[in-house]
């Protein structure tokens, strides 16, 4: 993979570059950069835009593009059932038979609140699995993060312009692509590592463009 100067845009020698020490020294412009943040700005020389992995839609008009990941995953098979068991029987033990009875238990109902928040939690984490989507989109250098189902969920705004670099994070259970520049917005969680470089590398395909 070449390595490029941020500062002058020439390709960095190998005998320039100790993995090591993190660094990349341009003999060109006589700059000492850091070889981790330079990669992050760059996608890998091997990946094709035109070939998107299963379960991502793309569209690419240079200045205009969008990117939609599908959050569908096979965790669903044993969430749906979980969740069913799970929200079926608690709700329906705690505030179904009052409901039946039409009565109103205030401490039973208060002692129900954790297992109502946990079914929630449950069967929106259950939809994401199985509707859910990522979509990353940029109009004329204004840009767009959505996670969620349909037009529910969370959006966030900024300028494509003054996002620097694409960090793909693999923490143990914190697994996510950041967009960083001069604030961090991180997206991605749910998806799979191909989904995730796939991404990754789109996005910094599309740095300063």
């Amino acid at each position: 993979m070449d390595v490029i100067c941020t500062q002058c845009k020439i390709k960095i020698e190998t005998e320039d570059i100790n993995v090591a020490k993190d660094t990349a020294y341009c003999s060109s412009c006589q700059n000492l950069l850091i070889l981790s943040s330079i990669l992050e700005k760059q996608p890998n020389n091997n990946f094709d835009i035109t070939q998107p992995v299963s379960g991502i839609k793309v569209e690419d008009n240079g200045y205009n593009w969008s990117m939609e990941a599908s959050n569908r995953s096979i965790t669903a098979i044993f969430l749906v059932p979980f969740t069913l068991v799970w929200a079926g029987g608690s709700l329906s033990g705690i505030y179904g038979s009052q409901l039946i009875n039409g009565e109103f238990d205030p401490s039973l109902s208060l002692f129900g609140l954790p297992f109502l928040l946990g079914s929630i939690v449950l069967m929106t984490l259950t939809l994401m699995n199985i509707f859910g989507r990522t979509c990353v989109r940029n109009e004329n250098g204004k840009a767009l993060i959505f996670i969620g189902i349909g037009s529910f969920g969370w959006y966030r705004r900024f300028d494509w312009k003054n996002i620097d670099q694409v960090k793909e994070v693999n923490l143990h259970k914190n697994r996510h692509l950041s967009l960083e520049g001069n604030k961090r917005l991180n997206l991605g969680w749910g998806l799979s590592s191909e989904k995730r470089y796939f991404m990754s590398n789109f996005l910094r395909s599309k740095l300063k463009k």
